[in-house]
């Protein structure tokens, strides 16, 4: 089950979506995220599997689970490589 780890927060700052630490971390750049990526982020909070997100992100954009799957896996990889998943 991924999920997002509980020191990262998704705040709206100035009509962006940021992501902030709550422990202080310090990082090379802002992280800022989507609407997309607003839609993934909150069904990570709630440990929401990779083929579920996709299978609700589709429905949400009325679009196939093919055509949304690539860009949902990219994401959640880039979370993944800036320590934000557990």
């Amino acid at each position: 089950m991924m999920k997002i780890k509980k020191e990262f927060k998704l705040r709206t700052v100035g009509g962006m979506n940021i992501v902030v630490s709550t422990a202080g971390m310090n990082f090379q750049g802002i992280i800022t995220v989507n609407n997309t990526g607003e839609f993934i982020w909150k069904m990570l909070e709630q440990g929401a599997e990779e083929s579920e997100i996709i299978t609700a992100l589709a429905k949400e954009c009325n679009v196939s689970e093919e055509d949304i799957s690539q860009d949902v896996k990219e994401f959640i990889s880039s979370l993944e490589g800036a320590g934000i998943l557990e």
